[in-house]
């Protein structure tokens, strides 16, 4: 008698464990979930605070920056997009790129998020500094 004409004594859900979105679906879910909320609350924070120095001159918007507030919402923004975005595409190439060109992708994506994020991040501090330093 071969293994596949025996009786399965496993029910459905135990046979389902560590299969498809049961192993790692709703923890996803709950995370994006979370950082939207978070993501909002800076985005609305970010469009009152450092969105009506867009078209400034450039002394206005250094000295909207070195602002306490202003500087770290801008922070946030520049992190919490980064990570959104980072959380959402790692899903994309784990559903829908071949294997094989999912990981390549993801150490791609992971790169490029931490690039910008420190980019970001480098350029606000840049900003402080040099204000400092004209002060």
């Amino acid at each position: 008698m071969s293994t596949s004409d025996r009786p399965s004594f496993q029910t459905e859900r135990k046979r389902a464990i560590g299969k498809g979105s049961l192993a790692k679906g709703a923890e996803h879910q709950l995370e994006v979930t979370y950082s939207s909320y978070a993501m909002a609350t800076v985005v609305v924070l970010f469009l009152f605070c450092v969105a009506p120095l867009v078209g400034a001159p450039y002394e206005t918007v250094v000295e909207g920056l070195t602002r306490p507030f202003n500087f770290v919402i801008m922070g946030l923004f520049v992190v919490s997009t980064t990570y959104h975005w980072r959380s959402n595409i790692r899903k994309v190439f784990e559903d829908y790129v071949p294997h094989g060109f999912d990981f390549a992708g993801m150490i791609i994506t992971y790169l490029l998020g931490w690039f910008f994020c420190g980019l970001g991040l480098f350029a606000l501090v840049k900003i402080l500094i040099a204000s400092m330093i004209a002060g």
